[in-house]
């Protein structure tokens, strides 16, 4: 019976290795997701940075109009001014051109503001761009080294799992009542075998079983159950028995 025991704790050692093997897959897989985020944020911030370039790009073509269009009016307004002979008329067109030029130096000016502004967002974008590129490809090369990680690790669980199923097929063969026990416990957290504690101790959930001899239920086999977690208790002294 000792070898049997010694089998139904190879595979819970089996299935906790799987377990964790899977856990570590799936914080890969989110971690993997997380990076493909942070991905998408510098391209949103790339975008952005790229759109507020453009919108300062217009605004500087429609003050450069503004501006060409003023001079086209002062252009005018300075012929009509030669031509005149009347000086009420001469008058009106000076202070005429008097707002033009005030109109047309406080559109230069908004241009050269809007001008510096844009040199000083495309050196921004620059190194915006240049540091986006540096971490996207970080992110990348990580990326890459996390799902061969994950590749590995399908690896080891498919190895895994072939032995876990060799296992079972023996003991479904030789043990089918305890192994279908075990199989209905799944819900209870590692480890489901436990060994027995000195004071009548369940190694699983640490509370003190009333009389273990009445928790047996198979003579033959040297597993208890306990009577509050409901895990497969062997009793170290049996096992270590010849």
């Amino acid at each position: 019976m000792n070898e049997a025991i010694q089998i139904f704790l190879t595979l819970q050692n089996y299935d906790i290795r799987f377990n964790e093997l899977e856990q570590k897959s799936k914080n890969i897989s989110k971690s993997i997701a997380d990076l493909e985020m942070n991905i998408i944020q510098w391209d949103r911030k790339i975008a952005q940075e790229k759109e507020e370039v453009q919108n300062i790009k217009l605004e500087i073509q429609k003050l450069e109009k503004k501006v060409q269009t003023t001079e086209e009016t002062l252009a005018a307004s300075k012929y009509q001014l030669a031509l005149t002979r009347h000086s009420k008329e001469s008058g009106i067109l000076t202070k005429k051109i008097e707002d033009e030029w005030l109109k047309m130096s406080q559109k230069e000016e908004l241009l050269l503001g809007k001008m510096l502004e844009l040199d000083t967002k495309e050196t921004e974008f620059s190194t915006l761009l240049q540091t986006a590129q540096s971490a996207i490809l970080k992110i990348q090369n990580e990326q890459k080294d996390q799902r061969q990680h994950i590749t590995d690790l399908e690896k080891n669980k498919s190895e895994i799992q072939n032995k876990i199923m060799a296992i079972r097929n023996i003991l479904q063969e030789n043990h089918a009542h305890w192994l279908k026990y075990y199989d209905r416990i799944q819900g209870i957290k590692m480890p489901r075998i436990a060994e027995l504690r000195s004071d009548n101790i369940c190694g699983g959930c640490y509370l003190k079983l009333s009389n273990y001899n009445n928790q047996r239920v198979d003579s033959n086999f040297p597993f208890i159950i306990c009577e509050f977690c409901g895990r497969m208790i062997v009793i170290t002294a049996e096992l270590s028995t010849t």
